[in-house]
């Protein structure tokens, strides 16, 4: 990591974070029936499909951080956190975050690297602080008088988050008894065609968020093609506003009365919380919720 002031209370740090992850949860479904084949022709006989957990998967992850901070002065202070990462894996679940999918094809365990469910390529956190400049030992309205009294001890804070979307899958429906029991515990893949699966920002709509035309049903008996996690899901975009002041009462006792007014998601800014990626089942490719709408709070605490 590299921390240098670029300017008058200004610095800025630049860091890199790698990681690599081995041994990690993996989640087979080895008793499915053969390629092409039935469902009675299981490879285990008398025995029914089951998931067997083991260890070795893998990770890695790679991620650039970049922070921007402003020293506190003249009352105003920001920080700026800015990630670029990527992060890759094999694994049921890595960190935490993962699905609990199981791999879609036992002897095929290369087909299952990807995208991590979690990967968020790219991320901007600021959070900032402004108190006014009104009232004592302030540079405006320092000599007291109604207007100092109203106007002082007031600041305005705020977080703003930029963040592009988790990676999904185009997944098909699948049970014990479809496609020759390769679809069992719902980890089948749909089929690549090849088409590009992004669509331009103007494109997009929540009937359409990417090109479904990247995908079809693989062949009947066999797997799909398709990789995981090769969608790109929504972004989020979030700004978190609050207006506060500190009222002394009492300053021999301690008695303080603390108001604020706190909004979030302050521009009503529609973020989307989730895509229909089954591609044989209706609706796939469209938006199916979204997160919260503006909210308005207002707190007030006494404390002594």
């Amino acid at each position: 990591r590299a921390v240098g002031e670029i300017a008058r209370d200004l610095i800025l740090s630049v860091g890199y974070t790698g990681t690599k992850g081995t041994m990690l949860d993996l989640l087979l479904g080895p008793n499915r029936a053969g390629l092409n084949s039935s469902q009675q022709n299981l490879s285990l006989k008398n025995a029914q499909q089951f998931t067997y957990e083991t260890s070795g998967a893998t990770s890695i992850y790679q991620g650039l951080q970049v922070i921007l901070r402003r020293q506190f002065h003249n009352g105003f202070s920001m920080n700026a956190y800015y990630t670029f990462s990527k992060s890759i894996d094999d694994a049921a679940s890595v960190g935490g975050a993962g699905s609990g999918t199981v791999a879609q094809n036992t002897f095929d365990l290369a087909a299952e690297r990807g995208l991590s469910v979690f990967d968020v390529r790219h991320k901007l956190l600021i959070n900032h602080t402004y108190e006014f400049p009104f009232g004592q030992r302030k540079r405006f309205l320092n000599r007291g008088g109604p207007a100092a009294v109203l106007l002082d001890d007031w600041r305005i804070s705020g977080v703003t988050t930029i963040q592009s979307g988790i990676p999904y899958t185009a997944n098909v429906r699948g049970n014990q008894s479809a496609n020759g029991g390769l679809g069992a515990y719902f980890s089948g893949r749909a089929e690549a065609t090849g088409l590009p699966v992004s669509l331009a920002s103007s494109d997009r709509s929540t009937l359409d968020y990417f090109n479904t035309a990247a995908f079809t049903n693989p062949p009947p008996g066999e797997f799909g093609d398709a990789g995981r996690n090769t969608i790109e899901g929504p972004g989020t975009i979030n700004f978190y506003m609050s207006l506060m002041r500190i009222l002394t009462i009492s300053e021999e006792r301690g008695v303080r009365l603390n108001f604020r007014v706190e909004a979030n998601n302050i521009f009503n800014h529609p973020n989307f919380a989730g895509i229909a990626t089954t591609e044989d089942a209706t609706g796939f490719g469209r938006v199916t919720s979204v997160g919260g709408m503006r909210t308005l709070n207002l707190v007030m605490r006494l404390t002594f």
